[in-house]
């Protein structure tokens, strides 16, 4: 019973790799268009930015180290801005964050990857750019096969290994036994004694004595019998 839920427990792990590897896509960005901050709430300890945008009810998540120039909290960024944003529609996180002044912002939050400003007239005012979208402006294949292999390799083993043992044991034979008679066959032959076995025991004559009367005591002790 343990081999068989060693063989089991490595398919199952084998199958947690597949089903990471069939996780890899093709990542493609998209742009929320030209609009108004509506709220940007900034945490100074993680360096991680909350916005929303005016008239939509999305949320966009600002990671502000990662962009180059940086992002400086509320220093840079500003409700009623007028921005565009490029994000990733694939990944998001979920916040809860609460300002101050009772700005509450719950939900899943897109990873934005570019960041234009823009003053009233249009005109491009900078543009914040992230690691990862300078490295990739046009999207790219996000592989996770890697990591699926290097999750289902220790399962296989694990599974070949207990499936080797399982027909270890049916290849083994097992030690012969002899048959047992059973109650109701055939007995063996008693076994024959040799002649004379049955011969009654021979009992010497004894010497008759007087006849006693009946009820009468215990024979005397005769006198010893004195060979000359």
């Amino acid at each position: 019973m343990l081999r068989w839920l060693i063989c089991l427990t490595g398919l199952l792990v084998v199958g947690l790799g597949l089903l990471v590897g069939w996780q890899s896509h093709q990542v493609t960005y998209r742009s929320s268009g030209r609009a108004a901050i509506a709220h940007y709430l900034s945490d100074p300890q993680t360096h991680e930015g909350y916005l929303q945008l005016a008239g939509s009810p999305t949320l966009y998540l600002v990671r502000e180290q990662d962009f180059t120039p940086p992002i400086r909290g509320t220093a840079t960024l500003k409700d009623l801005m007028l921005v565009g944003l490029v994000y990733r529609p694939d990944e998001s996180t979920a916040i809860d964050v609460q300002a101050r002044m009772g700005t509450h912002l719950v939900g899943q939050a897109y990873t934005v990857v570019a960041l234009t400003l823009y003053d009233l007239n249009g005109t491009v005012t900078q543009a914040f750019t992230s690691t990862l979208y300078r490295e990739h402006p046009q999207g790219f294949y996000e592989n996770d096969w890697p990591l699926g292999a290097a999750i289902s390799l220790p399962g296989a083993a694990i599974a070949v290994g207990g499936g080797i043992s399982l027909w270890g044991r049916r290849g083994r034979k097992e030690p012969t036994r002899q048959p047992i008679a059973a109650t109701g066959g055939a007995q063996p032959a008693p076994a024959v004694l040799p002649p004379g076995s049955f011969a009654p025991a021979l009992r010497l004559p004894t010497k008759p004595g007087p006849a006693r009367p009946p009820g009468s005591g215990p024979p005397e002790p005769q006198p010893p019998v004195q060979r000359h």
